[in-house]
Parts: C-alpha cells; sequence; structure tokens
C-alpha cells in the first residue's frame, strides 16, 4: 500500500470516533434534521416554481417579439441577417431563463450534500462526511478485486474510527470504454495491528470466482469451509497462506458477510484481506443511498434515513469481528464462530 495514501487517508479518519448509537435516540435526531431539510426543501421549491413561471412568461414574450422581428426584417426589409439575429436573441433569452430557473435544484441538492449528509453521519455515530473522496484508486489496485477499467469515480464517503479500526466507506463506480463495470459500495478497514497473514479473498460473486480462480486468484489456494448453512457456505475463501485464513476466517465472518449480502439486496460481495491489517470491501448495490429526492417530493420519512444507517451498521457489525482478531490476535474459528 503506497505510505502517502495510507498517512493521508489515516490522518482523516482518526479524528472521528464512531458510536454505535440505538435507533430511538437516532430517530430524535433525524426527525429534527429532516424538519429543518422539509423546510429547505420547501424554500427551494417554492424559488424554483417562481423561477418557473417567470421564465415561461418571460419566454413566450421574447419568442412572440422574435418571431414578429423575423417577419418585419425579412418580408419588409428584406434583411436576412437582421431577421436570423432576431430570431436568435428570442430562442437564446428562452434557454438562458431556464438555465436560471433550474439553478434552484441544484442548490437543493448541493445542500443536501453540504448539509443534510454530514448531519446523517453524525446522527449515525460520529461519521465524517466527504461529498467528494473516496478510497485511493492506488489502494485499490492491491486488493486483486477489482476488474479492469478505464476510469474510477468515488463520492459520497464516510470516514471514522470505530473500536481502534479506521473505517472508509463511500459509494463507487467504475468504467471501461464508457461502459459501467461496477456500480455500488467500496469500503476500506485499516487494523490497528498486523494480524492478517498473506492475501485472502471471501467472494459470494460465484461467476468471478469461477473466472478469476485460474487467472488472477492462480496463486491463490481454495479454502474450503463447511458450516451447515447453505447462506453462508455460498462463499469461497482463496488465500496465499491457507493455514493462516482457516484460523481468520471462521463462521462468524461469514455469518456477517453473508447477512451484509442480504442487507444489500443479496449483493454478491467480495472482500480481501491483504497487506497485514487491511479488509476491503466492494459491495455491487444499484441503489445510490445517499442522493437527495426530487426537490417536488415532501421530506416526510425517516425511513431512507435509518435505512443508511442499518447498511453502515451492518459493515460494522464486519469490523466486530476483526475487532476481536485485533485484541486476541490469532482466534480459531471455535472461539468466534
Amino acid at each position: 500500500m503506497d505510505q502517502q495514501d495510507t498517512q493521508r487517508q489515516r490522518a482523516q479518519t482518526e479524528q472521528h470516533s464512531i458510536q454505535r448509537r440505538d435507533d430511538a435516540y437516532v430517530q430524535a435526531d433525524i426527525e429534527a434534521l429532516l424538519k429543518d431539510t422539509e423546510e429547505t426543501r420547501l424554500r427551494f421549491m417554492t424559488q424554483r416554481r417562481s423561477r418557473s413561471f417567470i421564465a415561461m412568461t418571460v419566454g413566450i414574450i421574447a419568442l412572440l417579439i422574435g418571431a414578429g422581428g423575423f417577419g418585419w426584417f425579412l418580408l419588409v426589409h428584406y434583411d436576412f441577417l437582421s431577421a436570423l439575429a432576431s430570431i436568435s436573441v428570442a430562442i437564446i433569452i428562452p434557454i438562458i431563463l431556464n438555465i436560471w430557473a433550474l439553478r434552484p435544484i441544484k442548490a437543493y441538492r448541493d445542500s443536501y450534500k453540504s448539509v443534510f449528509m454530514p448531519r446523517i453521519g453524525q446522527a449515525i455515530g460520529g461519521l465524517k462526511f466527504h461529498p467528494s473522496r473516496g478510497i485511493s484508486a492506488k489502494v485499490l489496485s492491491k486488493t486483486g478485486l477489482i476488474p479492469s477499467h478505464d476510469s474510477y469515480d468515488a463520492e459520497d464517503c464516510f470516514m471514522g474510527t470505530y473500536k481502534g479500526i479506521r473505517v472508509i466507506l463511500s459509494e463507487a463506480r467504475l468504467h471501461k470504454k464508457k461502459h459501467l463495470v461496477f456500480d455500488g459500495i467500496f469500503v476500506l478497514l485499516e487494523l490497528p495491528s498486523e494480524v492478517l497473514e498473506g492475501h485472502t479473498i471471501i467472494t459470494a460473486d460465484q461467476d468471478k470466482a469461477a473466472k478469476w480462480a485460474p487467472t488472477r486468484w492462480s496463486k491463490l489456494q481454495n479454502v474450503a469451509f463447511n458450516t451447515g448453512n447453505p447462506a453462508w457456505d455460498r462463499l469461497q475463501v482463496f488465500s496465499s497462506a491457507p493455514d493462516d485464513a482457516r484460523l481468520l476466517v471462521g463462521e462468524r465472518l461469514l455469518k456477517e458477510l453473508a447477512e451484509a449480502s442480504e442487507v444489500f439486496d443479496k449483493s454478491p460481495l467480495s472482500t480481501a484481506l491483504f497487506r497485514k491489517k487491511f479488509i476491503f470491501m466492494m459491495i455491487p448495490f444499484e441503489q445510490n443511498m445517499f442522493e437527495a429526492c426530487s426537490v417536488n417530493v415532501p421530506v416526510t420519512t425517516s425511513q431512507h434515513a435509518l435505512k443508511c444507517k442499518r447498511e453502515i451498521e451492518r459493515i460494522l457489525e464486519i469490523v466486530d469481528v476483526f475487532e476481536l482478531y485485533c485484541s486476541d490476535e490469532k482466534t480459531t474459528p471455535e472461539t468466534i464462530g
């Protein structure tokens, strides 16, 4: 892992300690936040409607005058250039007015990212929100999980420290030749001590496992687990240190990963344990968790916010498993199962 990237991301997360909070307390904070957000939405919606009325009225008048001017210069004076200029100005005016009328929508979305989402992060438990950050591309290249791509876009990033483990999660998209090859969530955990041996991959993506096991993962050995639970057994494990993987990957971790997959709409998620203390998760998930609704839709329910809370807390449940490794170092599967 690039040392500069690691130090920068560590500095960004170490000041923000995450605390798990009861739904009742979160609900109270979110209700107050929703009230403020609804007032903001109404203000921008009113502004949008007022501007739209002005833009439509003035635009129609401009087009009528422009059409009249076009006919006057062309048919009366035979001045084609003046006629063309007249109709061009008449067309440009509505375009400019329409752009002006749409600005409240952008302002509302910007307010959602600059005000609402940071407060959601705090309400959930002290997460710091960054609208335009994500996990470093240099870090991604070390995971062994990222498909071939030409561009990487990350946004809506939450950062914090939970039980001594640094947490970064963001929405992410990968494109290749303008085609979307991944849309979902990236998560990076950094343990406070080096307890992971080798490079281990755990995946619920059967297609990826079948395609990459003999190619990109050819140096990794398939580590068999039989938990007796079909939902957990569908996770395949590959590792360059199979004996250590059998110690680190127990039933509890497989259970948490399988349940995380269910929370994220049965996502075929994949996890990499690498460079002794880093855990990376990629979760295909097409829903955009952190985007503002339409300015015309009332912000009257906390369901979306609490859903975000449940999804983030499912990730923290996985952190709980690795917190045991940090405290006990090498823990047997019987202990963590």
